[in-house]
């Protein structure tokens, strides 16, 4: 019998997180601050940071942007929903990285969009047999919460969740699959929020030894 599986989704750069999902939950910088920055400040900017992320193909950003220009208050209404659904995930995620049980309205948000995202799948042929994939209609402005949807809904229900950490940066919280050999990845960056720790540590040690 052949098996039908959606078409694989673009790959994700390890320090977005490793999953669609995961790099828009990280579109926010310094969360735990509570002097974090946005990177997704609208609709035209959540579409260049999943360009950037190459989440998406530039031809299909463009093609958003355009019908965003002409659809001002629909472009704003999805940017809402990308938002809550963004921090529905963080929330969703956060709570699966400690072993914690999730809120029943995070998971509600996430099935609202995911349901919408799988209502639009269609069957096509692919040269190794058939695969699913979205039909893309130039007027769905949600289409890539679609995907973001479906990438953490199968997330959620696959073994790499044992794998999900977040980061313990004083700051940070952002998430990521480790997909280290050792399973002992312990920062998102060992360059940005892991040097910040060795310093604070270093600064530590040496303020503690001197004298009173």
């Amino acid at each position: 019998m052949q098996n039908v599986t959606l078409a694989p989704a673009r790959p994700i750069s390890r320090e977005l997180g490793g999953r669609l999902c995961l790099a828009f939950v990280n579109s926010v910088l310094w969360r735990r601050s509570g002097q974090g920055r946005d990177l997704v400040t609208d609709y035209p900017a959540f579409v260049h940071y999943l360009v950037n992320s190459e989440a998406m193909d530039p031809a299909t950003g463009d093609a958003l942007l355009e019908i965003s220009l002409a659809r001002p208050k629909d472009s704003a209404a999805v940017f809402g929903q990308a938002v809550e659904l963004r921090e529905a995930m963080y929330r969703l995620f956060s709570a699966a990285a400690a072993g914690e049980r999730p809120a029943t309205a995070d998971l509600d948000r996430l099935n609202a969009t995911f349901a919408r995202g799988m209502g639009a799948l269609a069957v096509r042929p692919v040269p190794s047999g058939y695969a699913l994939d979205w039909e893309r209609a130039p007027h769905e402005l949600d289409s890539p919460l679609w995907e973001i949807a479906v990438s953490a809904a199968a997330l959620l229900g696959s073994d790499d969740l044992a794998a999900l950490k977040q980061c313990p940066g004083e700051s940070c919280g952002w998430l990521f699959i480790d997909e280290s050999r050792a399973g002992n990845r312990r920062w998102c960056s060992s360059q940005l929020c892991g040097n910040r720790d060795r310093v604070r540590r270093h600064y530590q040690r040496t303020h503690d030894s001197r004298p009173a």
